[in-house]
């Protein structure tokens, strides 16, 4: 477990101990160039609002070359706006947070076939996650949460094959173990019968390393969780009581000497 743990810090592509493979977390969009921005601000829902409100507006008064023109002319103040830094501030955060959630959506409809036992989990650690992302976003990037999240995704998934694989096997029709000599099979059909009973022993056991590393994911994420929730204790606070103390003293003294 303590591999497994290990291997859940580092998101790079990899294969773990298990025999799983970690898959990094998409990379969010970033713009880089003027036309870049240009187009991030023309999709967006106000510019069509405000695009629309505005072209009606010169329908009404000009007719079709007057919605054209004004069209023209939002598209001119949009391409002026986006040089400024706070507006490609504002678009960065929107294209993040357009991201973030597409990402989210692909990421329940893949656990969708998990069951609701599972996705309810799923949804403790993402609140989780978004808890310590408002409370401590530097620690909440430094153990790359949102990677884990897709690490545990994408082994739920897995699970849920290893266990539709299971039921495939089916549990009537085969024996726990076959006798060598039993004339009422053929050779052929028993050594069948023995690779579908050795897949189901191995699948059996991939079920139960997901499922203990699935439950590792999730015991993590709390320690996190527990860690950034306790406050730091700083030693200066007991130096702070001692000094009120050490005045008390001073005023005691002094009121001693008065009455003596």
């Amino acid at each position: 477990m303590a591999h497994g743990l290990y291997s859940l810090h580092y998101m790079q592509p990899r294969r773990t101990q298990h025999g799983l493979v970690s898959v990094p977390p998409p990379a969010l969009t970033v713009r880089h160039t003027a036309l870049s921005y240009i187009r991030g601000a023309l999709v967006s829902p106000a510019w069509i609002a405000a695009t629309v409100v505005m072209a009606c507006v010169g329908l009404g008064y000009a007719g079709v070359l007057g919605a054209l023109v004004t069209l023209l002319f939002v598209i001119a103040i949009t391409t002026t706006m986006t040089r400024s830094a706070l507006v490609r501030r504002h678009l960065d955060k929107q294209a993040e947070l357009h991201e973030r959630s597409r990402h989210e959506s692909e990421r329940l409809k893949q656990l969708r076939p998990s069951g609701p036992v599972r996705q309810q989990q799923y949804l403790e650690l993402r609140g989780l996650v978004e808890q310590i992302e408002r409370m401590d976003s530097a620690d909440a990037t430094r153990f790359e949460l949102q990677g884990l999240l897709d690490h545990f995704v994408m082994l739920a998934v897995r699970h849920q094959r290893c266990l539709d694989a299971l039921r495939f096997a089916g549990t009537s029709d085969l024996p726990q173990a076959i006798p060598i000599t039993d004339a009422s099979k053929s050779k052929r059909r028993r050594e069948i019968m023995l690779r579908r009973m050795k897949h189901r022993e191995e699948c059996l056991r991939r079920i139960d390393l997901i499922a203990d590393e699935l439950e590792a994911i999730d015991e993590l994420v709390r320690l996190i969780a527990q860690r950034i929730a306790c406050p730091s204790f700083d030693p200066d606070h007991e130096r702070e009581i001692e000094r009120r103390l050490c005045e008390l003293d001073e005023v005691d003294a002094a009121l001693s000497q008065l009455s003596a």
